[in-house]
């Protein structure tokens, strides 16, 4: 079986934005919050049409603890580092 190469590659991506606890007044919402730009750095381990998965802490070749899924509609710019 032949060993993967997975890639390093920075991710520059649109995150979106959620909260859960107190209540909050809508207007203090939309004045406060907004998408925020966002970068993400580690080994490229899929790529679809759907979304980039990216792993950060790879045990072997066979398993990753740390991992982000981001979808594409989010992603700016994928740059691949050397």
């Amino acid at each position: 079986m032949k060993k993967p190469e997975y890639k390093i590659v920075e991710i520059d991506w649109i995150d979106a934005q959620s909260g859960f606890g107190n209540a909050e007044y809508i207007e203090d919402l939309i004045e406060k919050f907004k998408p925020e730009h966002s970068f993400s750095a580690g080994y490229l381990i899929y790529e679809c049409k759907e979304y980039i998965l990216l792993g950060f802490m790879l045990f072997g070749e066979e398993s990753v603890k740390h991992y982000q899924l981001i979808p594409q509609g989010m992603i700016k710019k994928v740059r691949y580092l050397k």
